[in-house]
């Protein structure tokens, strides 16, 4: 991984945001959905059926007017959205099957479901509902909408019937039709535009120099754009949608920011799941895309056996002209097996993108783009981003170390409120313990367990407050007087001594209104007997 290496850039110290991006990053997506721990590419990207141009003003790629732009901007975003609400629904019905096939409360989330669907006629009740209906399947709130449209729509628009039935099918045949529209807009010019895209915008990367070979210009090959090129575009679109919904996606896209966002786009809002704040529903769109895949990856090999006539090709051509992308399929399929189950299927489209590398950026130019991580181990997730980015993240290091030292003090702090806690926690409930102890008839007068609580004091004087011993330990008391003589006992001489009552000064006995301790029900008889006229005995 010597390549890998030459590109990345090892930032020790990272700001807590730089921490989340670097978990989010394209890469760590890109092993989960293609089984590989070996990435030494970029996988963030978008290909176009039009050009984009440096906006100045801007200083980024924007799409500029012209009559490919006009006819295929809105389609364009429309499809991809609904690839991800496919993957939504998906997600939904899946978990809606498990519950309803439960075998031990399935009967029982039948009934409660028809009990919701009686009272989603009421339009008003639908929110509330949905909330409902999604915190039974164990989803997040970002479930609502979605839930709310199902009960909203008949299913013409909600899809119900077909996805109860078989989510995967239902949910296959949608991504599929979507993937063809797709193709359609391409296949107009017979050739598309491969931009890289900067994660730290998550904007088509800009690199000012003449002899760049980005945008890669490709020839347009339907059963490749699909199989090889689509996964990562829908990986990215939804990096896009947790950053800034639609507009994240429209500048993903390349569209200027004076883009409206189309009515038909609104329609795809309730599969805007994922969010900044929590990848796990990417992750979990990445695992389902990844199954609906694996049966359309045998196109890609039947294809590879149709085109076999061009596996010796190789193009010549230079970086101004469209190069061919059929001819990558037989470099990589002809040694795969693709049974079922073998990882090396999920594998397909991520070997087909390193041989598109291989084929149009022979010098690993990657549009200038630097991988940083946070150490040089290639297990440790990195992102792709600019110089100038990668200059900002060396200069922000003292800034990381300062986040990083309050992070630690804020540990150690909560975890001396916790400490300040179990030690309140534990005094009383040992007080607790000899109060019951004492109801008891427990023996407390004993010398081996009277106690002076000296070391509950000391525990006490750890806590916040003031330390006065009064205020730290309530069940202190004042010191008392002498005891007084309860009565005589005659000796043989004749004599008389005075006896006293036993006194225990545990401060978490309770006493009774003469300041003596309470007696309890059942006293032990003493074996003692006093009788005046002989003494004791």
């Amino acid at each position: 991984m010597q390549l890998l290496r030459e590109n990345t850039v090892v930032v020790g110290k990272v700001t807590g945001a730089t921490s989340r991006m670097l978990e989010d990053s394209m890469e760590k997506y890109s092993r989960i959905a293609f089984s590989t721990d070996r990435i030494a590419f970029p996988t963030c990207f978008v290909v176009l059926p039009y050009d984009l141009q440096l906006d100045e003003s801007q200083n980024r790629y924007c799409a500029m007017p012209s009559k490919e732009y006009a006819s295929c901007a809105e389609r364009l975003g429309k499809c991809l959205l609904e690839i991800n609400k496919a993957t939504a629904r998906m997600s939904f019905w899946i978990r809606m099957n498990d519950k309803i096939r439960d075998p031990r409360n399935g009967d029982n989330f039948k009934s409660q479901m028809q009990e919701w669907i009686i009272r989603a006629r009421q339009p008003d009740n639908l929110n509330a509902i949905a909330k409902e209906i999604v915190k039974s399947l164990g989803l997040g709130p970002n479930y609502n909408l979605l839930c709310e449209e199902i009960l909203a729509f008949d299913g013409s628009i909600s899809k119900a019937k077909s996805y109860m039935k078989n989510p995967l099918r239902a949910a296959r045949r949608a991504i599929g039709q979507n993937a063809d529209s797709l193709a359609d807009l391409f296949s107009l010019d017979g050739s598309l535009s491969l931009y890289l895209i900067d994660e730290d915008t998550m904007m088509p990367a800009y690199v000012d120099e003449r002899h760049s070979p980005y945008p890669l210009r490709i020839h347009f090959d339907k059963s490749l754009f699909k199989n090889a090129l689509l996964p990562f575009i829908n990986i990215a679109v939804m990096k896009a949608l947790a950053r800034g919904r639609f507009h994240g996606l429209a500048s993903l896209l390349g569209f200027p920011p004076s883009f409206i966002i189309p009515d038909s786009w609104k329609a795809s809002e309730p599969g805007l799941l994922h969010s900044t704040e929590n990848s796990d529903s990417i992750e979990e769109f990445v695992l389902l895309q990844k199954v609906v895949r694996k049966d359309d990856l045998q196109s890609l090999w039947d294809d590879a056996s149709v085109n076999s006539s061009y596996s010796g090709s190789r193009s010549t051509a230079t970086y101004s002209d469209i190069h061919s992308f059929s001819n990558l399929s037989l470099r990589s399929s002809a040694s795969i097996d693709l049974s079922e189950g073998d990882p090396v299927i999920a594998s397909v489209p991520m070997i087909h993108l390193e041989l598109l590398f291989r084929e149009f950026d022979p010098d690993r130019h990657f549009n200038n783009l630097r991988r940083v991580s946070r150490n040089s181990e290639e297990s440790s997730p990195g992102l792709w981003t600019v110089n100038e980015t990668v200059n900002d993240l060396q200069e922000a290091m003292e800034l990381a170390d300062i986040e990083n030292q309050l992070q630690e003090l804020a540990l150690d702090y909560e975890k001396k409120k916790n400490t300040e806690i179990e030690i309140r926690n534990l005094l009383e409930r040992k007080k607790a313990v000899k109060v019951q102890l004492h109801r008891q008839g427990f023996p407390f007068h004993k010398e081996i367990f009277h106690s002076r609580d000296s070391i509950d004091t000391e525990y006490e004087a750890l806590l916040p407050g003031d330390v006065d011993t009064k205020k730290s330990n309530p069940g202190a008391r004042e010191p008392q007087a002498d005891p007084k003589p309860t009565g005589q006992v005659l000796q043989d001489d004749g004599t008389k001594i005075p006896t006293y009552r036993m006194r225990n000064n545990d401060p978490d006995l309770p006493t009774d209104e003469g300041g003596e301790k309470k007696k309890s029900k059942k006293m032990r008889k003493s074996k003692r007997k006093f009788r005046p006229w002989f003494g004791a005995c």
